[in-house]
């Protein structure tokens, strides 16, 4: 399943794809934390959409279990328990090593060239300190790579699970392994030079150090509204679902 492409849109209101696209993106950015009130009257009011609209959103996020409805107190950005985060962890490494077997086998050289480029986006993210698309890019480098899988039902089960790990950890940005080290480009090599039993290892060294690098979402700062977390997205209204 390739990445979502939100229609052309008219210059009056955004549709309810380009929101749902938009709200997606922020949680895997990790710009929105889990527990986030998103209220309906506010995101109507902050995109200029009915409640119907956000309403069908929110829905569509809940579907993705990136958001949970609450009867009476209405939606949320959803949250994992640190067990639920292991147990994430332990199925994202089980799904990688076997998306990496079979891609190492198949992959052709347009392939490795276009996963080249992320990685190069991925640093200079790294480099600008631009922690949110680093996030997001990281995890669309695991959902492409997943995508080149011939196995499709392995394939849709990463690009469900990849995103969960923004719901219960945030990262230390000074340890992230993706800044510390070029680790997406090591892994790569190994794919792209047909040693598997390397290209596992290499993945699992870096998930491991992915999930060592994480920090509780409790020691983050708190912040003030939910319509300044969504504005610092506004220039990015059109871009892809990554998922």
């Amino acid at each position: 399943m390739s990445a979502a492409q939100p229609p052309t849109q008219s210059k009056s209101k955004p549709s309810e794809d380009l929101i749902y696209t938009e709200l997606y993106n922020s949680i895997l950015e990790r710009r929105l934390p889990p527990e986030a009130k998103l209220g309906e009257n506010l995101l109507a009011e902050h995109y200029g959409v009915s409640r119907t609209i956000v309403r069908q959103v929110l829905q569509r996020l809940a579907h993705d279990r990136l958001v949970k409805l609450e009867p009476n107190r209405g939606a949320f950005v959803s949250s994992l328990s640190l067990e639920e985060a292991k147990q994430i962890y332990q199925a994202w490494r089980l799904t990688e090593a076997e998306i990496v077997r079979d891609v190492t086998k198949t992959i052709t050289r347009k392939q490795i060239a276009v996963l080249k480029k992320l990685v190069a986006e991925e640093r200079q993210a790294c480099e600008a300190q631009d922690i949110p698309r680093l996030t997001r890019l990281s995890a669309q480098f695991h959902m492409q790579l997943a995508d080149l899988c011939r196995n499709k039902f392995l394939a849709r089960f990463m690009k469900e699970l990849v995103p969960q790990t923004s719901l219960a950890f945030f990262y230390e940005v000074k340890s992230m392994p993706i800044c510390t080290k070029d680790e997406h480009s090591e892994l790569l090599d190994y794919i792209a030079s047909g040693n598997e039993e390397a290209a596992v290892a290499a993945a699992m060294r870096h998930l491991d150090g992915i999930e060592a690098a994480l920090n509780a979402r409790v020691s983050l700062r708190k912040p003030n509204s939910l319509v300044e977390l969504l504005n610092t997205r506004i220039p990015s209204l059109c871009s892809t679902k990554l998922g």
